[in-house]
């Protein structure tokens, strides 16, 4: 089955690798939180906004934000401060989150029928190296906010796929759960969209989907069969 897309790009943070249970695990063994675990879901819940918001700011590396904006939810949640090698050790923790179980082999079946892209808001060489670990397929695009200096929902990743792709928006199919980062940006820039109901989201009624599945394995057997 000939896939109707010339590219298939992917928020990857969320969408591929386990944003979640990963920084819970990491959570899970500071010493500042110890007996203190259960608040790590609101904590979670609160660092995410702060992090669009310093993403919003003067530009500044990936690390530096998970740095600051998990100190800073730590702060508002449980009104303590986390220690400056834990904030680090949060930052460097990102190399180890997983992939979600069905990523690896979706990826490679989606290779084998399209070039795949990854457009994400962090640091160069964690963009790369995570997915040498852990997505096991080959990729044909990398687009970092470190490289572009800017973070999404700003266009300029979707711009420099376009470039480097050397296709019009609608030949791309741009995937993700989120709305925010990923798809009503891609949206107005005139990308395909497809969806994946990853941590069970449900999918966004006023958007138009080309491509749909509950988890990766999903979108690409709707994909390529």
């Amino acid at each position: 089955m000939n896939v109707p897309f010339r590219a298939v790009t992917f928020d990857c943070f969320g969408t591929l690798i386990d944003w979640k249970l990963g920084q819970t695990r990491i959570l899970e063994q500071f010493p500042s939180l110890r007996g203190r675990q259960d608040s790590i879901p609101d904590i979670l819940a609160v660092r995410e906004p702060v992090e669009m918001r310093l993403e919003a700011g003067a530009w500044r590396s990936y690390a530096s934000i998970l740095s600051d904006s998990i100190a800073e939810a730590v702060r508002q949640v449980l009104h303590l401060e986390l220690t400056p090698a834990e904030q680090r050790a949060f930052a460097a923790g990102q190399l180890g989150w997983p992939a979600f179980p069905d990523t690896a082999e979706a990826l490679r079946t989606l290779a084998r029928h399209v070039p795949v892209g990854l457009l994400s808001n962090c640091d160069a060489q964690t963009l790369r190296l995570c997915a040498h670990k852990h997505l096991g397929a080959p990729i044909s695009l990398f687009v970092s906010a470190e490289e572009v200096q800017s973070y999404k929902p700003a266009p300029s990743h979707w711009g420099a796929a376009l470039a480097a792709l050397h296709c019009k928006p609608s030949e791309i199919l741009h995937c993700s759960f989120t709305r925010a980062y990923d798809l009503d940006p891609a949206h107005a820039l005139g990308f395909a969209l497809g969806f994946i109901g990853r941590y069970r989201t449900p999918k966004p009624a006023d958007l138009p989907f080309a491509a749909e599945g509950r988890d990766l394995a999903a979108l690409v057997h709707a994909l390529v069969g």
